[in-house]
Protein backbone atom coordinates (compact mmCIF):
# COMPACT_ATOMS: atom_id res chain seq x y z
CA UNK A 1 0.00 0.00 0.00
CA UNK A 2 1.50 3.63 -0.93
CA UNK A 3 1.99 6.45 1.60
CA UNK A 4 -0.96 8.64 -0.16
CA UNK A 5 -3.11 5.50 -0.12
CA UNK A 6 -2.48 5.12 3.65
CA UNK A 7 -3.23 8.83 4.51
CA UNK A 8 -6.89 8.48 2.79
CA UNK A 9 -7.33 5.32 4.42
CA UNK A 10 -6.56 7.05 7.63
CA UNK A 11 -8.39 10.26 6.85
CA UNK A 12 -11.46 8.22 5.89
CA UNK A 13 -11.88 6.38 9.37
CA UNK A 14 -11.44 9.61 11.10
CA UNK A 15 -14.38 10.89 9.50
CA UNK A 16 -16.21 7.89 10.18
CA UNK A 17 -14.98 8.09 13.77
CA UNK A 18 -16.43 11.76 14.21
CA UNK A 19 -19.41 10.99 12.24
CA UNK A 20 -19.62 8.37 15.08
CA UNK A 21 -19.29 10.57 18.29
CA UNK A 22 -21.16 12.58 16.95
CA UNK A 23 -23.90 10.86 16.76
CA UNK A 24 -23.82 9.23 20.00
CA UNK A 25 -23.11 13.05 21.47
CA UNK A 26 -26.61 13.87 21.81
CA UNK A 27 -27.55 10.32 23.63
CA UNK A 28 -27.95 9.34 27.30
CA UNK A 29 -25.17 6.58 29.09
CA UNK A 30 -28.39 4.36 28.35
CA UNK A 31 -28.82 4.86 24.63
CA UNK A 32 -25.07 5.57 23.84
CA UNK A 33 -24.31 1.51 25.06
CA UNK A 34 -26.90 0.47 23.29
CA UNK A 35 -26.32 1.86 20.04
CA UNK A 36 -22.54 0.93 20.55
CA UNK A 37 -23.98 -2.91 21.00
CA UNK A 38 -25.90 -2.59 17.74
CA UNK A 39 -22.61 -1.67 15.60
CA UNK A 40 -20.53 -4.26 17.53
CA UNK A 41 -23.16 -6.59 16.50
CA UNK A 42 -23.41 -5.83 12.74
CA UNK A 43 -19.55 -6.01 13.06
CA UNK A 44 -20.12 -9.50 14.40
CA UNK A 45 -22.96 -10.24 11.86
CA UNK A 46 -20.54 -9.68 8.74
CA UNK A 47 -17.67 -11.92 10.59
CA UNK A 48 -19.89 -14.24 10.77
CA UNK A 49 -21.14 -14.20 7.42
CA UNK A 50 -17.42 -13.63 5.67
CA UNK A 51 -16.78 -17.14 7.68
CA UNK A 52 -19.85 -18.62 6.27
CA UNK A 53 -19.32 -18.14 2.80
CA UNK A 54 -15.36 -19.55 3.75
CA UNK A 55 -17.00 -22.72 5.04
CA UNK A 56 -19.62 -23.43 2.37
CA UNK A 57 -17.06 -23.36 -0.42
CA UNK A 58 -14.85 -26.15 1.74
CA UNK A 59 -17.72 -27.92 2.02
CA UNK A 60 -18.55 -27.69 -1.08
CA UNK A 61 -15.15 -28.33 -2.47
CA UNK A 62 -15.64 -31.14 -0.15
CA UNK A 63 -18.67 -32.48 -1.77
CA UNK A 64 -17.53 -32.19 -5.11
CA UNK A 65 -14.07 -34.12 -4.17
CA UNK A 66 -16.83 -36.85 -2.58
CA UNK A 67 -18.57 -37.22 -5.64
CA UNK A 68 -15.72 -37.91 -8.02
CA UNK A 69 -16.15 -35.27 -10.57
CA UNK A 70 -13.14 -33.78 -9.76
CA UNK A 71 -11.19 -36.94 -10.17
CA UNK A 72 -13.06 -37.74 -13.38
CA UNK A 73 -12.67 -34.61 -15.27
CA UNK A 74 -9.12 -32.93 -13.45
CA UNK A 75 -6.60 -33.86 -16.04
CA UNK A 76 -3.75 -36.51 -14.75
CA UNK A 77 -2.18 -37.25 -17.58
CA UNK A 78 -1.64 -35.37 -20.84
CA UNK A 79 -0.53 -37.34 -23.91
CA UNK A 80 -0.44 -34.91 -26.96
CA UNK A 81 -3.55 -33.18 -27.43
CA UNK A 82 -5.44 -35.84 -25.16
CA UNK A 83 -5.91 -35.59 -21.49
CA UNK A 84 -6.69 -38.40 -18.85
CA UNK A 85 -8.31 -38.37 -15.18
CA UNK A 86 -6.99 -39.77 -12.68
CA UNK A 87 -10.40 -42.38 -12.93
CA UNK A 88 -8.79 -43.39 -16.61
CA UNK A 89 -5.63 -43.80 -15.31
CA UNK A 90 -6.90 -46.06 -12.31
CA UNK A 91 -8.73 -48.36 -15.15
CA UNK A 92 -5.03 -49.55 -16.05
CA UNK A 93 -3.95 -49.36 -12.49
CA UNK A 94 -6.30 -51.54 -11.60
CA UNK A 95 -6.39 -54.23 -14.41
CA UNK A 96 -2.77 -54.71 -13.95
CA UNK A 97 -3.65 -55.16 -10.21
CA UNK A 98 -6.47 -57.52 -10.89
CA UNK A 99 -4.20 -59.47 -13.16
CA UNK A 100 -1.91 -60.17 -10.72
CA UNK A 101 -4.55 -60.55 -7.65
CA UNK A 102 -4.80 -64.45 -7.84
CA UNK A 103 -0.75 -64.96 -8.32
CA UNK A 104 -0.15 -62.26 -5.66
CA UNK A 105 2.06 -65.05 -3.27
CA UNK A 106 3.92 -65.70 -6.17
CA UNK A 107 4.94 -62.44 -6.66
CA UNK A 108 5.79 -61.62 -2.88
CA UNK A 109 2.92 -59.16 -2.69
CA UNK A 110 0.68 -59.28 0.10
CA UNK A 111 -3.01 -58.13 -0.57
CA UNK A 112 -3.62 -57.22 3.22
CA UNK A 113 -0.72 -54.69 3.20
CA UNK A 114 -0.94 -50.73 1.16
CA UNK A 115 0.97 -51.03 -2.18
CA UNK A 116 2.56 -48.16 -1.10
CA UNK A 117 4.35 -50.16 1.70
CA UNK A 118 5.86 -52.85 -0.32
CA UNK A 119 8.39 -53.68 -2.78
CA UNK A 120 8.28 -54.88 -6.18
CA UNK A 121 11.60 -54.69 -6.38
CA UNK A 122 14.52 -52.55 -5.06
CA UNK A 123 13.61 -49.16 -4.64
CA UNK A 124 10.19 -49.48 -6.46
CA UNK A 125 6.77 -50.32 -4.48
CA UNK A 126 4.44 -52.03 -6.33
CA UNK A 127 2.10 -48.62 -5.93
CA UNK A 128 4.78 -46.80 -7.89
CA UNK A 129 5.24 -49.89 -10.56
CA UNK A 130 1.17 -50.43 -11.10
CA UNK A 131 1.63 -46.62 -11.04
CA UNK A 132 4.07 -46.56 -14.09
CA UNK A 133 2.85 -49.34 -16.15
CA UNK A 134 -0.88 -47.77 -16.30
CA UNK A 135 1.22 -44.56 -17.52
CA UNK A 136 3.01 -46.44 -20.02
CA UNK A 137 -0.21 -48.59 -21.25
CA UNK A 138 -2.52 -45.24 -21.60
CA UNK A 139 0.25 -43.39 -23.39
CA UNK A 140 0.78 -46.37 -25.80
CA UNK A 141 -3.04 -46.89 -26.03
CA UNK A 142 -3.07 -42.95 -26.85
CA UNK A 143 -0.75 -42.82 -29.65
CA UNK A 144 -2.33 -45.04 -31.26
CA UNK A 145 -5.50 -43.74 -31.27
CA UNK A 146 -4.68 -40.56 -31.94
CA UNK A 147 -2.23 -41.67 -34.73
CA UNK A 148 -5.58 -44.07 -36.17
CA UNK A 149 -7.80 -40.91 -35.53
CA UNK A 150 -5.44 -38.49 -37.42
CA UNK A 151 -5.21 -40.95 -40.73
CA UNK A 152 -9.12 -41.35 -40.64
CA UNK A 153 -8.71 -45.03 -39.27
CA UNK A 154 -12.17 -46.46 -38.75
CA UNK A 155 -13.24 -49.57 -35.89
CA UNK A 156 -14.03 -52.33 -37.86
CA UNK A 157 -17.57 -54.02 -37.28
CA UNK A 158 -15.39 -56.88 -35.30
CA UNK A 159 -13.77 -54.32 -33.22
CA UNK A 160 -17.34 -52.28 -32.23
CA UNK A 161 -18.59 -56.35 -31.50
CA UNK A 162 -15.75 -56.65 -29.18
CA UNK A 163 -17.07 -53.59 -27.42
CA UNK A 164 -20.66 -54.32 -26.91
CA UNK A 165 -19.12 -57.75 -26.08
CA UNK A 166 -17.27 -56.19 -23.11
CA UNK A 167 -20.91 -54.15 -22.08
CA UNK A 168 -22.91 -57.45 -22.19
CA UNK A 169 -19.98 -59.08 -19.84
CA UNK A 170 -20.35 -57.00 -17.45
CA UNK A 171 -24.41 -57.24 -17.73
CA UNK A 172 -23.97 -60.73 -17.33
CA UNK A 173 -21.29 -60.42 -14.74
CA UNK A 174 -23.63 -58.12 -12.53
CA UNK A 175 -27.01 -60.23 -13.45
CA UNK A 176 -25.23 -63.71 -11.99
CA UNK A 177 -24.15 -61.77 -8.90
CA UNK A 178 -27.39 -59.86 -8.11
CA UNK A 179 -25.77 -56.59 -8.05
CA UNK A 180 -25.81 -53.13 -10.39
CA UNK A 181 -23.15 -52.63 -13.19
CA UNK A 182 -22.06 -49.42 -11.10
CA UNK A 183 -21.05 -52.10 -8.37
CA UNK A 184 -19.12 -54.33 -11.01
CA UNK A 185 -17.43 -51.31 -12.56
CA UNK A 186 -16.33 -49.82 -9.05
CA UNK A 187 -15.21 -53.33 -7.32
CA UNK A 188 -13.36 -53.48 -10.34
CA UNK A 189 -12.07 -50.15 -11.16
CA UNK A 190 -12.76 -47.67 -8.41
CA UNK A 191 -15.74 -46.39 -6.42
CA UNK A 192 -15.30 -43.21 -9.31
CA UNK A 193 -15.77 -45.73 -12.66
CA UNK A 194 -18.83 -45.49 -14.97
CA UNK A 195 -19.90 -47.31 -16.88
CA UNK A 196 -19.54 -44.16 -20.16
CA UNK A 197 -16.34 -43.85 -18.92
CA UNK A 198 -15.32 -47.62 -18.63
CA UNK A 199 -17.14 -47.90 -22.57
CA UNK A 200 -15.05 -45.44 -23.54
CA UNK A 201 -12.16 -46.55 -22.18
CA UNK A 202 -12.89 -49.69 -23.57
CA UNK A 203 -13.28 -48.56 -26.98
CA UNK A 204 -9.93 -46.61 -27.47
CA UNK A 205 -7.88 -49.74 -25.89
CA UNK A 206 -9.58 -51.74 -28.98
CA UNK A 207 -9.14 -49.27 -31.38
CA UNK A 208 -5.44 -48.71 -30.53
CA UNK A 209 -5.10 -52.32 -30.47
CA UNK A 210 -6.79 -52.84 -34.28
CA UNK A 211 -4.88 -49.89 -35.56
CA UNK A 212 -1.69 -51.37 -34.26
CA UNK A 213 -2.10 -54.51 -36.39
CA UNK A 214 -3.43 -53.05 -39.37
CA UNK A 215 -0.19 -50.54 -39.58
CA UNK A 216 1.92 -53.93 -38.92
CA UNK A 217 0.09 -55.82 -41.68
CA UNK A 218 0.99 -52.73 -43.77
CA UNK A 219 4.48 -53.27 -44.13
CA UNK A 220 5.24 -54.92 -47.74
CA UNK A 221 7.76 -58.12 -47.48
CA UNK A 222 9.29 -59.46 -50.31
CA UNK A 223 10.77 -63.10 -50.90
CA UNK A 224 14.32 -61.68 -50.85
CA UNK A 225 13.33 -59.61 -47.58
CA UNK A 226 12.32 -63.59 -45.91
CA UNK A 227 15.38 -64.93 -47.54
CA UNK A 228 17.47 -62.58 -46.09
CA UNK A 229 16.06 -62.55 -42.64
CA UNK A 230 16.20 -66.15 -42.64
CA UNK A 231 20.34 -66.07 -43.85
CA UNK A 232 20.26 -63.58 -40.56
CA UNK A 233 17.95 -65.70 -38.28
CA UNK A 234 18.07 -69.43 -39.07
CA UNK A 235 19.12 -70.31 -35.66
CA UNK A 236 15.36 -69.13 -34.15
CA UNK A 237 13.28 -69.87 -37.25
CA UNK A 238 14.03 -73.39 -37.83
CA UNK A 239 12.81 -76.20 -36.12
CA UNK A 240 14.67 -78.70 -33.87
CA UNK A 241 13.99 -82.32 -32.64
CA UNK A 242 15.92 -83.43 -29.70
CA UNK A 243 16.07 -84.47 -26.41
CA UNK A 244 16.89 -82.32 -23.21
CA UNK A 245 16.51 -83.47 -19.30
CA UNK A 246 17.66 -82.04 -16.12
CA UNK A 247 19.31 -83.46 -13.47
CA UNK A 248 19.70 -81.97 -10.47
CA UNK A 249 22.83 -81.91 -8.51
CA UNK A 250 22.19 -79.96 -5.16
CA UNK A 251 21.65 -81.24 -2.25
CA UNK A 252 17.64 -80.53 -0.91
CA UNK A 253 17.27 -78.82 2.85
CA UNK A 254 15.81 -80.57 5.78
CA UNK A 255 13.36 -79.14 8.90
CA UNK A 256 14.21 -79.51 12.01
CA UNK A 257 11.49 -80.52 14.78
CA UNK A 258 11.06 -76.92 15.66
CA UNK A 259 10.37 -76.10 12.04
CA UNK A 260 13.45 -74.24 10.99
CA UNK A 261 15.37 -74.98 7.81
CA UNK A 262 18.70 -77.27 8.02
CA UNK A 263 20.98 -76.59 5.04
CA UNK A 264 22.63 -79.54 3.74
CA UNK A 265 26.29 -81.02 5.49
CA UNK A 266 29.42 -80.73 3.10
CA UNK A 267 29.37 -84.35 3.01
CA UNK A 268 25.44 -84.68 1.91
CA UNK A 269 25.96 -81.64 -1.41
CA UNK A 270 29.37 -83.72 -2.02
CA UNK A 271 27.03 -86.91 -2.26
CA UNK A 272 24.58 -85.33 -4.37
CA UNK A 273 26.70 -83.97 -6.80
CA UNK A 274 28.21 -87.60 -7.60
CA UNK A 275 25.02 -89.32 -7.91
CA UNK A 276 24.13 -86.58 -10.45
CA UNK A 277 27.19 -87.00 -12.68
CA UNK A 278 26.70 -90.92 -12.47
CA UNK A 279 23.20 -90.41 -13.29
CA UNK A 280 24.12 -87.54 -16.21
CA UNK A 281 26.74 -90.43 -17.70
CA UNK A 282 23.90 -93.23 -17.30
CA UNK A 283 21.42 -91.71 -19.35
CA UNK A 284 23.92 -90.04 -22.01
CA UNK A 285 25.11 -93.56 -22.79
CA UNK A 286 21.26 -94.80 -22.98
CA UNK A 287 20.81 -92.48 -25.57
CA UNK A 288 24.03 -92.71 -27.51
CA UNK A 289 23.10 -96.58 -27.73
CA UNK A 290 19.59 -95.50 -29.00
CA UNK A 291 17.69 -97.73 -25.99
CA UNK A 292 14.33 -95.80 -25.91
CA UNK A 293 13.40 -97.90 -22.99
CA UNK A 294 15.94 -97.44 -20.82
CA UNK A 295 15.88 -93.76 -21.13
CA UNK A 296 12.41 -93.88 -20.09
CA UNK A 297 13.41 -95.75 -17.17
CA UNK A 298 16.15 -93.05 -15.84
CA UNK A 299 13.53 -90.48 -16.75
CA UNK A 300 10.34 -91.91 -14.65
CA UNK A 301 12.16 -93.40 -11.61
CA UNK A 302 14.69 -90.46 -10.81
CA UNK A 303 11.50 -87.80 -11.51
CA UNK A 304 13.99 -86.01 -14.43
CA UNK A 305 12.35 -82.60 -15.94
CA UNK A 306 12.07 -82.46 -19.81
CA UNK A 307 13.61 -79.83 -21.63
CA UNK A 308 12.98 -80.93 -25.29
CA UNK A 309 10.08 -78.50 -26.30
CA UNK A 310 11.89 -75.34 -25.80
CA UNK A 311 11.22 -73.00 -28.41
CA UNK A 312 14.66 -71.88 -30.09
CA UNK A 313 13.46 -68.33 -29.70
CA UNK A 314 14.60 -68.92 -25.96
CA UNK A 315 17.43 -70.90 -26.68
CA UNK A 316 19.87 -68.15 -25.62
CA UNK A 317 18.57 -67.94 -21.84
CA UNK A 318 19.40 -72.01 -21.65
CA UNK A 319 23.14 -73.03 -21.67
CA UNK A 320 22.45 -75.68 -24.13
CA UNK A 321 20.92 -73.39 -26.95
CA UNK A 322 24.74 -73.18 -28.69
CA UNK A 323 25.34 -76.59 -28.79
CA UNK A 324 22.10 -77.70 -30.46
CA UNK A 325 22.51 -74.41 -32.64
CA UNK A 326 25.91 -75.26 -33.82
CA UNK A 327 25.82 -75.79 -37.65
CA UNK A 328 27.89 -78.82 -37.99
CA UNK A 329 25.32 -80.51 -35.33
CA UNK A 330 24.22 -83.91 -36.72
CA UNK A 331 21.44 -86.88 -35.69
CA UNK A 332 22.77 -88.79 -32.83
CA UNK A 333 24.73 -86.55 -31.28
CA UNK A 334 25.12 -86.55 -27.92
CA UNK A 335 26.16 -84.16 -24.71
CA UNK A 336 26.20 -83.16 -20.99
CA UNK A 337 26.42 -80.02 -20.30
CA UNK A 338 27.66 -78.69 -17.42
CA UNK A 339 25.45 -76.25 -15.35
CA UNK A 340 27.54 -74.30 -12.09
CA UNK A 341 27.14 -70.83 -10.39
CA UNK A 342 29.86 -68.57 -9.49
CA UNK A 343 30.05 -66.86 -6.25
CA UNK A 344 33.19 -65.31 -4.07
CA UNK A 345 35.36 -67.24 -1.44
CA UNK A 346 34.46 -66.54 1.94
CA UNK A 347 38.07 -66.43 2.95
CA UNK A 348 39.38 -64.07 -0.19
CA UNK A 349 36.92 -61.88 -1.78
CA UNK A 350 38.84 -61.55 -5.06
CA UNK A 351 39.02 -65.91 -5.49
CA UNK A 352 35.52 -67.05 -7.64
CA UNK A 353 34.24 -70.29 -6.39
CA UNK A 354 32.00 -72.27 -9.41
CA UNK A 355 29.96 -74.75 -7.98
CA UNK A 356 27.68 -77.15 -9.97
CA UNK A 357 24.24 -76.85 -9.88
CA UNK A 358 23.42 -79.64 -12.07
CA UNK A 359 23.38 -81.33 -15.65
CA UNK A 360 21.58 -81.07 -19.16
CA UNK A 361 21.49 -84.13 -20.98
CA UNK A 362 20.76 -84.19 -24.27
CA UNK A 363 20.35 -86.33 -27.67
CA UNK A 364 20.08 -84.31 -31.52
CA UNK A 365 18.23 -85.98 -33.79
CA UNK A 366 17.36 -82.97 -36.55
CA UNK A 367 16.82 -79.63 -37.66
CA UNK A 368 14.83 -78.36 -40.40
CA UNK A 369 13.37 -75.12 -42.29
CA UNK A 370 9.97 -75.57 -41.85
CA UNK A 371 8.72 -75.79 -45.54
CA UNK A 372 4.97 -76.57 -45.16
CA UNK A 373 1.91 -74.73 -45.00
CA UNK A 374 0.27 -73.81 -41.67
CA UNK A 375 -3.30 -74.57 -41.60
CA UNK A 376 -6.37 -72.35 -40.55
CA UNK A 377 -8.21 -74.94 -38.41
CA UNK A 378 -11.35 -74.94 -36.65
CA UNK A 379 -11.85 -77.67 -33.73
CA UNK A 380 -14.57 -79.08 -31.35
CA UNK A 381 -13.26 -80.77 -28.43
CA UNK A 382 -15.96 -83.24 -26.37
CA UNK A 383 -15.01 -84.72 -23.21
CA UNK A 384 -15.87 -87.99 -21.94
CA UNK A 385 -17.73 -88.17 -18.61
CA UNK A 386 -15.78 -90.92 -16.07
CA UNK A 387 -17.68 -93.96 -15.42
CA UNK A 388 -18.52 -93.99 -11.80
CA UNK A 389 -17.40 -97.16 -9.66
CA UNK A 390 -17.78 -98.68 -6.69
CA UNK A 391 -14.55 -100.09 -6.39
CA UNK A 392 -12.22 -96.93 -5.38
CA UNK A 393 -9.56 -98.42 -6.26
CA UNK A 394 -9.93 -99.05 -9.86
CA UNK A 395 -8.49 -97.41 -12.41
CA UNK A 396 -11.00 -94.67 -14.03
CA UNK A 397 -12.89 -95.41 -17.17
CA UNK A 398 -14.65 -92.65 -19.39
CA UNK A 399 -17.97 -93.33 -21.24
CA UNK A 400 -16.44 -92.77 -25.00
CA UNK A 401 -19.23 -94.53 -26.55
CA UNK A 402 -21.43 -92.12 -25.88
CA UNK A 403 -18.82 -89.14 -26.31
CA UNK A 404 -19.00 -90.53 -29.60
CA UNK A 405 -22.45 -90.31 -29.76
CA UNK A 406 -22.68 -86.71 -29.30
CA UNK A 407 -19.78 -85.31 -31.74
CA UNK A 408 -21.62 -86.92 -33.83
CA UNK A 409 -25.07 -84.74 -32.77
CA UNK A 410 -22.46 -81.95 -32.93
CA UNK A 411 -21.12 -82.65 -36.31
CA UNK A 412 -24.25 -83.36 -38.11
CA UNK A 413 -26.01 -80.23 -36.48
CA UNK A 414 -23.00 -78.39 -37.99
CA UNK A 415 -23.21 -79.89 -41.53
CA UNK A 416 -27.30 -78.90 -41.16
CA UNK A 417 -26.29 -75.22 -40.65
CA UNK A 418 -23.83 -75.04 -43.91
CA UNK A 419 -20.90 -76.60 -43.34
CA UNK A 420 -18.77 -73.80 -42.99
CA UNK A 421 -16.60 -72.12 -40.44
CA UNK A 422 -19.43 -69.73 -39.44
CA UNK A 423 -21.56 -72.46 -38.78
CA UNK A 424 -18.60 -74.62 -37.16
CA UNK A 425 -18.21 -71.08 -34.44
CA UNK A 426 -22.13 -71.11 -33.66
CA UNK A 427 -21.54 -74.75 -32.90
CA UNK A 428 -18.33 -74.93 -31.04
CA UNK A 429 -18.66 -71.40 -29.45
CA UNK A 430 -21.26 -73.27 -26.91
CA UNK A 431 -20.52 -77.20 -27.02
CA UNK A 432 -16.95 -77.19 -27.24
CA UNK A 433 -14.40 -77.88 -24.52
CA UNK A 434 -11.34 -76.71 -26.68
CA UNK A 435 -9.38 -73.40 -25.71
CA UNK A 436 -10.58 -72.54 -29.58
CA UNK A 437 -14.19 -72.59 -28.25
CA UNK A 438 -13.94 -68.63 -27.33
CA UNK A 439 -12.59 -68.00 -30.69
CA UNK A 440 -15.34 -69.91 -32.33
CA UNK A 441 -13.21 -73.33 -32.55
CA UNK A 442 -10.55 -71.07 -35.24
CA UNK A 443 -6.77 -71.21 -34.83
CA UNK A 444 -4.79 -69.76 -37.54
CA UNK A 445 -1.28 -70.70 -38.61
CA UNK A 446 -1.51 -74.23 -37.10
CA UNK A 447 2.23 -75.49 -37.35
CA UNK A 448 3.67 -79.15 -36.62
CA UNK A 449 3.41 -79.82 -32.63
CA UNK A 450 0.69 -77.19 -31.37
CA UNK A 451 -2.47 -79.10 -31.04
CA UNK A 452 -3.24 -82.64 -29.93
CA UNK A 453 -0.88 -85.63 -31.32
CA UNK A 454 -4.01 -87.11 -32.55
CA UNK A 455 -4.81 -83.46 -34.68
CA UNK A 456 -1.11 -83.38 -35.39
CA UNK A 457 -0.63 -86.87 -36.99
CA UNK A 458 -4.15 -86.21 -39.49
CA UNK A 459 -2.72 -82.39 -40.46
CA UNK A 460 1.24 -83.55 -41.05
CA UNK A 461 1.05 -87.26 -40.23
CA UNK A 462 0.86 -87.80 -44.36
CA UNK A 463 -0.91 -86.15 -47.46
CA UNK A 464 -2.26 -83.08 -46.50
CA UNK A 465 -6.30 -82.93 -45.96
CA UNK A 466 -7.76 -80.75 -48.39
CA UNK A 467 -9.37 -78.17 -47.99
CA UNK A 468 -13.07 -78.37 -46.64
CA UNK A 469 -12.14 -81.46 -45.40
CA UNK A 470 -13.57 -82.99 -41.91
CA UNK A 471 -13.34 -85.62 -39.43
CA UNK A 472 -14.04 -87.10 -36.15
CA UNK A 473 -10.99 -88.02 -34.35
CA UNK A 474 -10.39 -90.15 -31.09
CA UNK A 475 -8.05 -89.67 -28.28
CA UNK A 476 -7.70 -92.51 -26.32
CA UNK A 477 -5.26 -90.80 -24.01
CA UNK A 478 -7.18 -87.97 -22.88
CA UNK A 479 -10.26 -89.44 -23.04
CA UNK A 480 -11.86 -87.15 -25.89
CA UNK A 481 -13.21 -86.87 -29.75
CA UNK A 482 -12.26 -84.03 -31.88
CA UNK A 483 -14.34 -82.18 -34.39
CA UNK A 484 -11.83 -81.17 -36.90
CA UNK A 485 -12.21 -79.12 -40.10
CA UNK A 486 -9.64 -77.22 -43.02
CA UNK A 487 -10.88 -74.04 -43.55
CA UNK A 488 -7.81 -72.81 -45.34
CA UNK A 489 -4.00 -72.83 -45.60
CA UNK A 490 -1.46 -70.39 -45.44
CA UNK A 491 -0.80 -68.47 -48.82
CA UNK A 492 3.20 -68.45 -47.11
CA UNK A 493 5.38 -71.67 -45.68
CA UNK A 494 5.63 -71.54 -42.35
CA UNK A 495 9.03 -70.34 -41.80
CA UNK A 496 8.15 -67.56 -44.30
CA UNK A 497 5.06 -67.09 -42.11
CA UNK A 498 7.36 -66.52 -39.34
CA UNK A 499 10.13 -64.74 -40.43
CA UNK A 500 7.32 -62.33 -42.39
CA UNK A 501 5.62 -61.44 -38.59
CA UNK A 502 8.85 -61.14 -37.48
CA UNK A 503 10.50 -58.31 -39.88
CA UNK A 504 6.91 -56.56 -39.51
CA UNK A 505 7.19 -56.43 -35.93
CA UNK A 506 10.45 -54.51 -36.10
CA UNK A 507 9.05 -52.22 -38.48
CA UNK A 508 6.10 -51.54 -36.64
CA UNK A 509 8.74 -51.07 -33.50
CA UNK A 510 10.60 -48.42 -35.77
CA UNK A 511 7.20 -47.00 -36.65
CA UNK A 512 5.69 -46.44 -33.14
CA UNK A 513 9.30 -45.15 -31.78
CA UNK A 514 9.50 -42.41 -34.61
CA UNK A 515 5.18 -41.70 -33.96
CA UNK A 516 6.14 -41.56 -30.42
CA UNK A 517 8.39 -38.78 -30.02
CA UNK A 518 6.01 -35.99 -31.13
CA UNK A 519 3.86 -36.41 -28.60
CA UNK A 520 4.57 -34.48 -25.26
CA UNK A 521 3.70 -36.23 -22.01
CA UNK A 522 3.33 -34.60 -19.05
CA UNK A 523 1.42 -35.46 -15.45
CA UNK A 524 -0.01 -33.47 -12.78
CA UNK A 525 -0.70 -34.01 -9.21
CA UNK A 526 -4.22 -35.20 -10.06
CA UNK A 527 -2.33 -38.76 -10.99
CA UNK A 528 -2.27 -39.44 -7.20
CA UNK A 529 -6.00 -39.19 -6.77
CA UNK A 530 -6.48 -42.36 -8.38
CA UNK A 531 -8.20 -44.72 -6.28
CA UNK A 532 -7.41 -48.55 -5.40
CA UNK A 533 -9.39 -51.02 -5.13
Amino acid sequence: MSEQTSKNEKAKNSRKQKQLDQALAGLSGKERRAAEEKRKEKRRMRIYIAIGVIVAVLVAGLLTWDSGVIQSHAPALTVGSKSYSSVEVGYYFNSTYNSIYSYASYYGLDTSVSLKEQEAYSGCTWYDYLLDSATESLTSVSILAQEGEAAGYELSEDGEAEVEEALEELAEEAAENGVSEAYVLRAYYGRFMTKKIYKNLVRESVYASEYAEYVTDSFDVTEDDLEEYYEENSDTIDTYDYECYLINATADSTTDDDGNTVDPTEEETAQALEDATSLAAELEAAFASGDDDAVTALVEENGLSSYSGISPSYFSSYDFGEWLTDADRAAGDTTTITISTTSTSDDDEEEEVETVTGYYVLKFNSRVRDDYYGVNLYDLKLEAEEVESEDEDAEATYDMDTALENITVDRDLWLQLGGDGEAFASVATTNSASSSASNGGLTENVYKGKMADVIDEWLFGGDAPEVGSYEILEDTENNCYYLVYVDSYQELYYWQTTAKSAIQSERYSDWYTEAAENYEVSTTAFLSTLTVI
